[in-house]
């Protein structure tokens, strides 16, 4: 049977993805539901959705308080009709025959779909798209605190630029890309800095204590806990079709999950291939999202460590260690952060010889560096100091200085 499928995958790369989820131990006949899904006629669902809302018109069956946005099952990510940067990420038909299918549930599990589906429903089930709507490429600013990043910030602008420049938003695309170095050298902080740039969201998923896919992917509709995933509170409670995902810790995600086939892996690969994010899954509804316009961001220490389908999705960059000049200036802009953002004296200053130190003592990372700040910043505060003093490296970082620049 494999080798029919081997021979069958040369022509249609449907079937190359199948074998390719065959060797994360995917059930065989859930990978080939899946590739009947994936291909299913859009124009038929169209037309489909659009011959019911009509019956329903006719029949009286539509609310008054419906909402005069258009509510016919459009795929996933059209395009709204009066031409706005925006895509369709929630099919607002679909959310409403849940919705219906609510009927008979105990009250309590009610009143959290509908929650869930009015924070969907918002705009018609529409979020703006940020490439859009920005009349500059956001990432000039970010060279000069993040020079280790330079190649990174390259590759985003040109996507960004194409992104910008296609004729539907639905067409632009940010390819997901993958943060390779060892600890503490700044990747989180990229992704945070990134995000604040585009002025979206931003939500870290710890593929390191993944024991599921449920994080992401929600909880089953069946369970009376059920709880809705990381990707959907992304996209219903934000106005951003495009907002950053961190999968931290790639290289530590389990392979495979105790009880279900949804294993973390599996899940991610739905969410990195673009064709099975425009239709991707809430499974505590259940209904679909248009999840491919997330801009994905993962990190990891190894490279080998990463499963290999997940790693192909992925353009990877390794990232050196922040200069001491690197250092020195994310050092200042979180000095500057938090005396901007808390009730303190107005003469409190940074002590510089402490501060100096730190930033040119060898082996210690920009998360140590920046836990040292904070500690010391709440410590001033508590003691009303007129200056924020940092302490002593810790014993498993280096005393040998790496000098100023």
């Amino acid at each position: 049977m494999r080798d029919q499928r081997e021979a069958r995958a040369l022509a249609d790369p449907m079937d190359r993805l199948s074998l390719q989820h065959d060797d994360l131990l995917i059930d065989p006949e859930r990978a080939q539901a899946r590739k009947r899904a994936w291909q299913i006629d859009e124009e038929e669902y169209e037309q489909a959705a659009t011959d019911t809302v009509a019956r329903e018109v006719q029949a009286g069956a539509l609310e008054e308080e419906t909402p005069p946005v258009p509510t016919v099952a459009a795929p996933v990510a059209d395009v709204s009709d009066d031409g706005d940067d925006q895509v369709r990420v929630f099919d607002t038909l679909e959310l409403r025959d849940v919705e219906k299918a609510l009927k008979g549930h105990k009250d309590h599990e009610q009143e959290r779909v509908k929650l869930a589906l009015e924070r969907a429903r918002r705009n018609g089930g529409q979020r703006w798209v940020r490439w859009s709507i920005t009349e500059h490429e956001p990432f000039a600013g970010l060279g000069g605190e993040l020079e280790n990043f330079r190649e990174v910030i390259e590759h985003l602008s040109v996507q960004w630029a194409c992104a910008s420049r296609a004729l539907r938003p639905a067409d632009a695309r940010v390819d997901p890309i993958l943060l390779l170095g060892p600890p503490g050298v700044g990747k989180t902080y990229f992704a945070q800095a990134l995000a604040h740039a585009i002025g979206t969201r931003m939500e870290v998923y710890s593929a390191g204590t993944a024991q599921d896919a449920f994080q992401l992917s929600g909880t089953d509709a069946g369970w009376s806990n059920a709880r809705t995933g990381l990707v959907f509170d992304l996209l219903a409670k934000g106005d951003s079709a495009s907002p950053v995902l961190v999968i931290d810790e790639l290289d530590k995600i389990p392979a495979y999950s105790a009880g279900t086939r949804d294993t973390p892996v599996n899940t991610l690969l739905d969410l990195l291939e673009p064709l099975t994010a425009r239709r991707y899954r809430e499974l505590s509804l259940p209904c679909h999202m248009d999840a491919s316009k997330l801009i994905v961001i993962a990190t990891a220490n190894e490279r080998d460590a990463i499963p290999a389908p997940l790693r192909s999705r992925l353009t990877e960059f390794n990232i050196a260690p922040p200069s001491v000049a690197q250092r020195r200036l994310i050092l200042e802009q979180e000095w500057r952060r938090l005396f901007e953002t808390h009730r303190c004296a107005a003469g409190l200053a940074l002590d510089r010889a402490t501060a100096e130190r730190a930033v040119t003592t060898e082996d210690l990372d920009v998360r140590t560096l920046l836990r040292m700040l904070r500690v010391a910043f709440a410590k001033a505060l508590a003691a009303e100091p007129d200056r924020v003093v940092l302490p002593e490296p810790p014993a498993t970082a280096g005393r040998r200085r790496i000098g100023f620049i």
